[in-house]
């Protein structure tokens, strides 16, 4: 008590920390009180969350017809896009054509690409067929295989084409993939039994369609790769991927799956290369004085056009040229699943939890 009486100022301050302190810890106290209170109620809503989500749908009249109106709507945009992609002014259609048929457009669309290729002095690797250079000696197995392989045939056409149009140098390979049913024959698919349901007396005569599990398995496209490989330069590269994403010049469905650039010349110049190039650039030949016009009286003064500037700089890189190897996937969409018809039940006495 004596040195409090003393030291009345640092008593005070000391009494303050004290009395800060304390309300502190109890104000973090309390903090971390209902901080814990709400990271517990945070977990338990989560949890509850999850469980609702997970569990499944109580079969009364409500939640059966409130899901079975979901699945209706959502079935009916699936088969909208569907019957939109199907289309023969979206996806090509494919029309029956003949074995000889087929081999004598191939030569004639390979014969109409090379010209055109050598209208704009565009290489073509030898023996050019589009692709389908066995059928130049050899028929396709059946007129099943030769439609199929006529709309593939369209589509290499239109590829190269744009090929030719962007302004490559040259299409250096040419690689697509062959067809399962061009060398043997392709087992049907299975199809999965339909399921028997029985029927509660209480259904009434109202048949729904459902999808079986092997369709709704079943793939909804198929993908044929194409491999190329071109040299180009800058501005054909970027008019030739402009090409493949637009679809007024290539109406079908063309995705590049892989792109691979690589410069013509992996190196750069050597320093001996760019003197000689400097040399060479430097040396200008001097223009002999312009004489005066036949017939001009003599002094006849001559006005010589002043010498153009020698050039004071050279390209060292940058106008080599590109080569691409691209993998561009043709995509053709399969028809719809075949699918199954039965009873809708008119109560909640048929509908399994």
């Amino acid at each position: 008590m004596n040195w409090i009486k003393e030291n009345k100022s640092l008593a005070a301050i000391l009494g303050v920390m004290i009395t800060g302190a304390i309300a502190l810890a109890a104000l973090l106290f309390m903090s971390y009180t209902a901080y814990n209170e709400s990271v517990e109620k945070w977990k338990t809503t989560s949890e509850n969350v999850k469980r609702l989500k997970s569990a499944k749908l109580y079969p009364d009249t409500t939640n059966v017809a409130a899901k079975e109106k979901m699945v209706s709507e959502y079935a009916d945009k699936v088969n909208l896009l569907r019957a939109t992609l199907l289309d023969s002014k979206v996806q090509q259609a494919v029309k029956p054509i003949s074995e000889t048929e087929f081999q004598a457009k191939l030569k004639e669309r390979a014969n109409t690409v090379k010209r055109l290729a050598e209208g704009s002095q565009v290489l073509l690797p030898a023996d050019f067929a589009l692709g389908f250079d066995e059928y130049t000696g050899s028929l396709p197995r059946t007129p099943e295989v030769a439609a199929d392989l006529n709309v593939h045939l369209d589509v290499m056409e239109k590829l190269i084409t744009a090929l030719i149009q962007s302004g490559v140098k040259s299409v250096d390979l040419l690689e697509r993939t062959k067809l399962p049913n061009e060398k043997a024959v392709v087992a049907a698919p299975v199809v999965a039994p339909k399921s028997t349901k029985a029927k509660n007396a209480n259904t009434k005569n109202k048949n729904k369609t459902i999808i079986t599990a092997a369709a709704a398995a079943e793939p909804v496209l198929d993908r044929y790769p194409i491999k190329l490989m071109v040299t180009t330069d800058q501005g054909p590269f970027q008019n030739l991927i402009n090409a493949l994403a637009n679809p007024s010049k290539l109406p079908h469905f063309l995705v590049v799956r892989q792109l691979r650039v690589e410069n013509e010349k992996l190196d750069g110049p050597l320093k001996s290369e760019i003197r000689i190039s400097r040399d060479t650039v430097s040396t200008e030949t001097t223009a002999a004085p312009a004489a005066a016009p036949s017939g001009a009286p003599a002094g006849t003064q001559v006005i010589v056009p002043p010498k153009a500037s020698p050039k004071d700089a050279i390209t060292i890189m940058g106008e080599e040229k590109l080569k691409l190897y691209l993998e561009v996937d043709y995509i053709r969409f399969r028809p719809a699943a075949e699918v199954e018809e039965t009873a809708a039940p008119a109560t909640t006495a048929a509908v399994a939890n």
